[in-house]
């Protein structure tokens, strides 16, 4: 779930510490830069969201309010800008045409809930059938690593691989280094420098597929009595999602907007047996409330059609790709401090997913009402964190989104983190292929690198690592992850972001972390006119290890769990 911007939050821009105003100022641009980029690649998008939603809702009202006894509809200067403003460039100028040439015919009826349910896997259909991908990638890399000459067990690799449609492209490399794709081998064994190029190409596949989401049929049903409270009264919800495993969730309230939807506040229910139910003078249904809270993302039908086609079917954030994610981390037995999916529904309106609901909100909103936080309990949310991004990497998943405003707080104050739909697969392997050789038990990922439809600059800018930012060509996953825990510290040890929000890393302040001197940045910081609290030598020196510039030096995961702050905070890293 995306937080709430700033703005929404009365007084906070006009009183606060100066590092909650620039904590503010980053939730404001990362939030406004972050949907451009989703909605329109790297053009600087224009209108806020609510703003594009309520324009695109009031062309969406003319469209359907025309008929053939209307003129057609005109479009004045001013709708001509805004439209441009929203919708992408080369299709501009035909929508205006359309919308000049008056009344359209209707559109041809919408996708079933079935279709809805197998959207993903009808992008991606082989997934679910193929061998495990993954395991092949890595037996190709690391065999290439450790100088295996074996021609024929390479060919047989290699020839798996290219059967997939996800690996079409590591097709030219291999017959460039000695594949020969007719008889599927080797015959003079791999050529030299064959490692060099897949590093050079990050030759992971980007994304690499997940199976298609479960989806069951549900029904929403409006005015629905339900008991609740302590004295067992009936009262009437007006909507109630009964599912078709027996289970029922009032829908109470929405908690925010997003680019396919809403995100709701639920109530799981009850279904009260027909006798129990006369009992309470109900001839039809009746529910009866229970204490466990949910939140329901409702991915409906008509905005995630209308954010497909403004991408051409390409999506950076696909919500049913989150959906998939989260069915593959329960699938691998789950993840500490990862907010686990509970069911997902659908019916011909929408998609429905249910999750626990974080009462406390998120460590962005922490920060925002609390400042800096002490070097304790920065420790204790470090620890959750890493915990579960450690389980995630083990598992062969990158975040890519990882931020504060990513990461929930439970009703116990754990961090929680959510948001998968940029995840990617990134295969976890002991071998430094950047370096090409093998590193023993350090912790890496096999390197990926932008592809077509996928740009891999994902993410809030503030967190995003340099190797993201500025791309020069293949990376570590895993590396990339780590950077935005990096961030994320700092802000938690000193109640304000690194440098002032921009439109990425860059300024006289990043210019102090990629010269190697955080530290005398800390200290310009805690010494300048509006000083932030002091940080600890250790967690300076920890800060400046994990925001490195260049990934292959930048501290793993666990390197961080051996460094002396992380030692030194024990008891807090380890709770629960």
């Amino acid at each position: 779930m995306q937080p709430k911007s700033c703005q929404d939050r009365p007084g906070l821009m006009e009183g606060g510490s100066p590092g909650q105003q620039r904590v503010a100022r980053q939730r404001s641009d990362d939030e406004r830069f972050a949907r451009a980029l989703a909605e329109s690649g790297d053009a600087l998008g224009q209108l806020t969201l609510d703003e594009r939603i309520s324009l695109l809702e009031a062309e969406l009202a003319r469209r359907r309010a025309a008929d053939d006894t209307q003129p057609p509809l005109a479009c004045s200067p001013e709708d001509a800008e805004a439209i441009r403003r929203v919708l992408d460039a080369d299709e501009a100028e035909a929508e205006l045409s359309r919308l000049r040439s008056g009344p359209r015919a209707p559109s041809p009826p919408g996708p079933t809930v079935n279709d809805m349910a197998n959207w993903y896997g009808a992008h991606i259909a082989p997934a679910a059938t193929h061998e495990d991908s993954e395991a092949l990638v890595l037996e190709l890399w690391e065999l290439l690593a450790r100088n295996n000459t074996d021609g024929p067990r390479l060919g047989n690799v290699a020839t798996r691989l290219l059967g997939m449609p996800w690996h079409q492209h590591l097709l030219a490399p291999l017959e460039a280094h000695g594949y020969d794709a007719s008889s599927g081998s080797f015959p003079r064994g791999p050529a030299p420098g064959l490692l060099q190029e897949l590093t050079h190409i990050g030759a992971g596949a980007n994304p690499m597929p997940y199976a298609a989401p479960t989806v069951q049929d549900c029904q929403l049903l409006v005015d629905q009595r339900v008991l609740s409270g302590p004295g067992h009264r009936v009262v009437v919800f007006d909507r109630v999602l009964a599912t078709a495993d027996g289970k029922g969730y009032a829908l109470l309230r929405n908690l925010e907007r997003a680019i396919y939807g809403r995100v709701r506040y639920g109530v799981e229910l009850e279904r009260v047996p027909a006798e129990a139910a006369r009992a309470h003078g109900a001839d039809g249904i009746l529910w009866r409330a229970t204490e466990r809270q949910v939140a329901v993302k409702c991915i409906e039908r008509a905005a995630l059609e209308q954010f497909i086609a403004s991408h051409h079917g390409h999506l950076n954030e696909d919500p049913f790709k989150e959906t998939a994610v989260m069915e593959y981390i329960a699938s691998q037995g789950g993840a500490p401090c990862v907010l686990p999916l509970l069911a997902t529904y659908g019916d011909d309106q929408a998609v429905y997913v249910v999750l626990p609901f974080c009462p406390n909100g998120d460590l962005f909103g922490v920060v925002e009402r609390h400042g800096a936080l002490q070097e304790a309990t920065a420790a204790t949310y470090m620890g959750q964190l890493v915990r579960g991004l450690e389980r995630l990497h083990a598992m062969g998943l990158m975040h890519h989104d990882i931020s504060l405003e990513n990461t929930l707080v439970d009703a116990h104050s754990r961090a929680i983190i959510i948001d998968f739909g940029m995840a990617v697969k990134a295969i976890p392997t002991a071998t430094d292929f950047f370096d090409g050789h093998h590193a023993g038990g350090s912790y890496h990922a096999v390197p990926l690198a932008a592809r077509q439809n996928w740009p891999g600059k994902c993410g809030k800018p503030m967190y995003m690592a340099p190797e993201l930012w500025y791309p020069q060509g293949s990376f570590d996953a895993f590396a990339a992850d780590v950077w935005a825990l990096g961030i994320m510290l700092f802000m938690l040890l000193t109640g304000a972001p690194p440098w002032e929000p921009t439109w990425g890393p860059e300024g006289a302040a990043y210019n102090h972390v990629k010269d190697g001197n955080l530290h005398g940045l800390l200290l310009a910081y805690e010494n300048g006119p509006n000083p932030i609290p002091r940080v600890s030598e250790n967690a300076k020196d920890l800060l400046q290890r994990l925001l490195t510039v260049d990934p292959r030096q930048r501290m793993t995961l666990p390197e961080l769990k051996a460094h002396p702050w992380w030692q030194e905070h024990a008891q807090f890293v380890n709770a629960a």
